[in-house]
Order: C-alpha cells, then structure tokens, then sequence
C-alpha cells in the first residue's frame, strides 16, 4: 500500500494534505458494494423513502431524487460520512463533508459537488495509478 502525501486544493480551494491511494484502495472507492452494505435514504427516524445507493455514483445520482429533508436529516446524523468512511472506504470525501454547512440554502448542489468532484478527481488518479501498478 501506497503511503505517499500529496497536496491536493479541494472544492473549497483549500490545500488538503491526503495520502496517494493505491490502484485497489480507488476501485474499492469507485466500486459498487452488496445491497446488505448499502445506503438506505430516510426522511427522518422509522421513515425510509424507498431509495438507496450501491456506490458513490449512485449516491450522487439519487441526492438529485430524495427530498431536501432526508439529505438534512442523514447529514446531521452524519449517516453520509460514516457509509463513505466505513463501507465505502474514502476518508477524504468524509472530512470533505463534514465541512457542509447543514443549514446552507444550496445543500443538495453543495453536497453533489462535493461527492461528484471527488468520484472525477479519483476517475482522473486512474491512469496514472494502472501505470504505477503495471511497472511495479
């Protein structure tokens, strides 16, 4: 496994200090998981919508279809970033979100820019990371 640090400037413009990922720690990222490991999307406590998300792809697709009060209530409960920290495997997009204002008047733009910036910015590590693992 890779080690190396390398500063990156994230969605805000800051300079983000992250370790360089390898080829298998990306496709996990980028990779879909079982329904069981799934993202299951609620409006609040003991009421689930019917939706839910498979991979970071999905889950970017379906913040367009929920409802603006299931992306407040599991951003509070930071159901987000425990799913993408814990199943999905990216800790960078966790602390990217957890910078998201809850109460901010554009939070479903905000939070898909925030995760499709990071699904283009992994997608665009992956030629470089098949070169580094074909020569190793």
């Amino acid at each position: 496994m890779t080690t190396k640090k390398s500063s990156r400037k994230n969605v805000q413009g800051q300079v983000s200090l992250e370790r360089s990922l390898s080829l298998e720690e990306v496709s996990k990222i980028l990779g879909t998981v079982a329904y069981e490991r799934a993202f299951y999307f609620y409006d609040g406590i003991g009421k689930p919508n019917g939706e839910f998300a498979i991979s970071l792809t999905d889950l970017c697709n379906k913040i367009h279809m929920v409802s603006s009060e299931s992306l407040v209530f599991h951003l509070k409960r930071r159901d987000f970033q425990n799913w993408i920290s814990e199943v999905i495997g990216d800790v960078e997009l966790t602390n990217r979100l957890d910078k998201i204002h809850v109460k901010d008047n554009a939070l479903r733009s905000t939070l898909h820019a925030f995760v499709s910036n990071r699904i283009k910015e992994l997608q665009d590590s992956w030629p470089v990371l098949l070169t580094v693992h074909q020569s190793s």
